[in-house]
């Protein structure tokens, strides 16, 4: 079934919930949606959700973590789809919203229903899995997204714990738990996960990028999938917009594009990544939000793993940033007040076989660096 909550997406034959909105009330456009030749369903998106899931015999498969989870879920769409009959999470749809919107796409013929599940505060990952019920969860790190509205990394993991819910009477036994050995925090989800009935498979790595791949193994490998299987599907791995999305730079390298948010763990993520790509390296990063008193620390601490991966230039933009300093003579790093200006000095400064890597908190809206290289160079 095709469900909309938007009448601006509506095609004739789906179905159109009315959700309220803090500014809005689905309702009132429930005229339109006949009108466009929708179903109309006036139910609670939520509570109908939770009721359908129930009816579905498919594994159900969260994702939540501080980073990679959509890198992560986006891999093992690609990989598990060469098998089975997959349904995932759309871009960033992994809030109260959008779960419900994703379990609701899911039918008979699904074999495995990926969830991505984003929190901002305590009680909401809980939320989630109380209406997706997940026959399986992987928590891809605990790092410090959110930590001002949370306070602390073991009260991030706890959060994300949330995830492991004790079995209803008509859930099936044999729940699995795939957690990162390499996390902080990892014995305490590992209690917390043993106590909700879900076996623990363990996954690890020297670096984030290898976490996620490795998790990828274990969970392919949990489902059947051969090593060469678990190969050849994640061939097939295709990210979602402005998540480490590639592009060539014509005759000057590549463009590597992960603006759709920013907090520590990511951008470390990131420039791992970074890391393995060939080329002089350029970081251009914008303020990481949310971080309270560790955001002085944390964006000082990019320069240092900048280093450590290679990077020869950094473009700073944003009041956070503009701490950041460097005395190695390996690194120069210039901070912007006027993103116009940094981007008129950086498309000056490409040169061919670079390799550029832009990311910023959401609220920074660095993909208009992004829109402004590809114009340029694409």
């Amino acid at each position: 079934m095709k469900v909309s909550i938007d009448t601006r997406t509506i095609a004739p034959g789906d179905t159109f919930i009315p959700v309220a909105g803090p500014n809005f009330n689905g309702r009132d456009f429930i005229p339109e949606a006949i009108r466009k030749g929708a179903r109309v369903l006036d139910v609670n998106l939520a509570t109908y959700a939770k009721k359908y899931r129930k009816k579905l015999r498919c594994a159900v498969l969260a994702v939540t973590g501080s980073a990679g989870k959509t890198t992560t879920k986006d891999m093992l769409y690609g990989m598990l789809s060469t098998r089975f009959n997959v349904v995932k999470t759309e871009e960033n749809q992994n809030n109260e919203v959008g779960v419900p919107l994703t379990i609701l796409r899911a039918d008979v013929d699904t074999d495995i229903l990926i969830l991505e599940m984003g929190m901002r505060g305590p009680g909401q990952i809980r939320a989630l899995a109380k209406i997706a019920r997940p026959t399986h969860a992987l928590i891809t790190n605990v790092g410090l997204t959110h930590v001002e509205l949370l306070g602390s990394q073991r009260a991030i993991a706890r959060a994300k714990s949330e995830v492991f819910l004790p079995p209803l009477d008509w859930e099936r036994k044999g729940r699995s738990a795939f957690l990162n050995v390499a996390s902080p925090h990892y014995n305490y989800m590992v209690k917390r996960a043993v106590t909700a009935e879900f076996q623990v498979l363990p996954f690890g790595g020297h670096d984030k990028p290898e976490q996620n791949l490795n998790a990828c193994f274990v969970v392919g490998r949990h489902f059947g999938l051969s090593e060469d299987q678990i190969r050849e599907g994640l061939t097939y791995y295709r990210p979602s917009a402005h998540r480490m999305v590639q592009s060539e730079l014509r005759g000057h390298g590549v463009l590597l594009d992960d603006t759709y948010n920013a907090n520590p763990d990511g951008v470390a993520y990131c420039l791992q990544q970074l890391r393995r790509v060939v080329g002089r390296k350029i970081l251009v990063l914008g303020d990481m939000l949310e971080l309270g008193e560790h955001s002085v620390e944390e964006h000082q601490r990019v320069v240092a793993l900048a280093i450590d991966s290679g990077v020869e230039l950094i473009f700073t933009f944003g009041a956070h940033t503009q701490g950041m300093v460097t005395d190695d003579e390996s690194l120069w790093m210039g901070h912007f007040e006027s993103k116009e200006k940094l981007i008129a000095q950086l498309l000056d400064e490409i040169k061919p076989g670079d390799a550029v890597l832009v990311k910023g908190s959401r609220g920074m809206k660095m993909e208009d660096v992004v829109d402004a290289v590809k114009a340029q160079f694409s």
